[in-house]
């Protein structure tokens, strides 16, 4: 699903390199964030997944630093994204 929202950015949206580059690391980590909850499908992710995500962000762990208030927000602007598109494209409710 990752790869084909990024995909989208590109071909629909024409979203810059830069742009594109930190949203695909910022997905990345959410994924990795994801699996490390038991969560398979993007459609089993709730607020909560979230929310706890956007908390790791900020308190850094493991690999991460703590992110930056501004770089922590457009990690989760990408998660937002991410997730309006699997609901436009039928994937989740």
């Amino acid at each position: 699903m990752i790869a084909a929202y990024l995909d989208h950015l590109v071909v629909e949206r024409g979203t810059a390199r830069n742009t594109l580059d930190s949203y695909a690391r910022d997905l990345r980590r959410y994924a990795a964030y994801l699996d490390g909850a038991g969560v398979a499908k993007i459609a089993d992710v709730t607020s909560a997944h979230v929310t706890g995500f956007g908390a790791a962000l900020r308190e850094g762990g493991g690999e991460h630093k703590p992110l930056a208030a501004s770089s922590a927000a457009r990690a989760l602007v990408a998660v937002r994204g991410l997730h309006k598109f699997a609901h436009a494209e039928g994937v989740t409710e």
